[in-house]
């Protein structure tokens, strides 16, 4: 399998098995107002790509010799179609951006609204909005794909909070940054640190990339180092209640991706790979994900007593998830 986007098959796990994670929120003293309202252009006239050209021509033993042969004459070769994907994936992987400079205060205004207009779209849920928000380059390395309205299909997000921002900067490629912290994208116990960068098109700034960033201020720092195919945690408890940064570099040959579980008792994540386990009873609480060389990071708040399971589902090469390799571990938190 090749995902469109590692975040995007994280962030459909997270609709599809967060319905069993509590809706409460978390009271932010320092949170920041966001705009009210979306401000965004409207999308060209489109459609999304159909499901037989996504997925390619169909398998040869379903299809008669006679149309196999015109198929094989007049379709890209489907193998290959994968591997310029798979390329264009890892191509598109936004890399460390310069540090840039720190903005004036009337630049510096105008970056935090863009992330504000942001904000809106997702928390009003206009979809369409904060698709039109996304430069070419961001469809790409989020998901996988260039058509604005293939990435509307099944498309859901979840209420935020803004923490905090600050640190506008500009850069010499044109695009301003500003940093950013927010909670709730996936559940309300995920809280992230982001440097968002912009480009400027008209009135709009369209989000052009993110960098995750360390959760600052946190009471508890964890290390999750990602290595085919395993963990490797610098500590394994923390007390209920705190603010957990974690960052997990990835250190192996493959695309880790750190996704933090809470299962059923006596469950495995054997059985969850075998659909043993009703999607109710478990609860997501949030991922990151690193390419090699990189670093994923990812912030936890409230979290309850218990034992927390994290897992890799990344199932390159061969077909095979990383969690069948043994990439899972056991996070307790007391």
């Amino acid at each position: 399998m090749i995902p469109r986007s590692i975040r995007w098959v994280a962030l459909l796990l997270a609709l599809t098995i967060g319905s069993a994670v509590p809706t409460a929120t978390l009271a932010r003293q320092d949170a920041s107002p966001t705009a009210a309202a979306c401000n965004a252009p409207e999308l060209p006239p489109g459609t999304p790509t159909p499901m037989e050209e996504m997925e390619g021509p169909p398998p040869a033993e379903a299809t008669p010799a006679g149309e196999m042969a015109a198929l094989e004459e007049g379709m890209p070769d489907a193998v290959g179609q994968a591997d310029e994907v798979a390329e264009a994936l890892e191509q598109a992987t936004p890399q460390p951006a310069p540090a840039g400079t720190p903005a004036d205060a009337a630049t510096a205004d105008e970056a935090t609204a863009g992330a504000e207009n942001i904000v809106a779209c997702i928390n009003v849920t206009d979809a369409e909005g904060l698709v039109a928000l996304m430069t070419p380059a961001f469809l790409m390395a989020e998901f996988g794909i260039t058509n604005p309205y293939d990435a509307l299909v099944d498309f859901e997000v979840a209420p935020v909070t803004v923490e905090s921002l600050g640190d506008a900067r500009t850069h010499e490629d044109g695009r301003l940054s500003v940093d950013i912290v927010y909670s709730g994208l996936y559940t309300p116990y995920t809280m992230l640190h982001q440097r968002w960068y912009f480009v400027p098109e008209g009135e709009y700034l369209k989000l052009d990339q993110f960098e995750g960033q360390s959760l600052a201020g946190a009471d508890v720092s964890v290390t999750a180092e990602m290595v085919d195919f395993a963990y490797i945690l610098s500590q394994t408890t923390a007390p209920a209640g705190a603010t957990i940064a974690v960052e997990a570099p990835n250190t192996g040959d493959y695309l880790h991706e750190l996704v933090v579980l809470r299962l059923p008792a006596g469950a495995t994540v054997e059985g969850v790979l075998a659909g043993e386990v009703p999607e109710e009873q478990i609860e997501f609480f949030g991922f990151a994900f690193a390419q090699p060389g990189q670093t994923g990071y990812l912030g936890l708040t409230g979290l309850e007593p218990g034992s927390y399971t994290l897992v890799c589902f990344v199932d390159v090469p061969e077909g095979i998830p990383h969690a069948m390799r043994g990439m899972v571990a056991e996070f307790t938190v007391e």
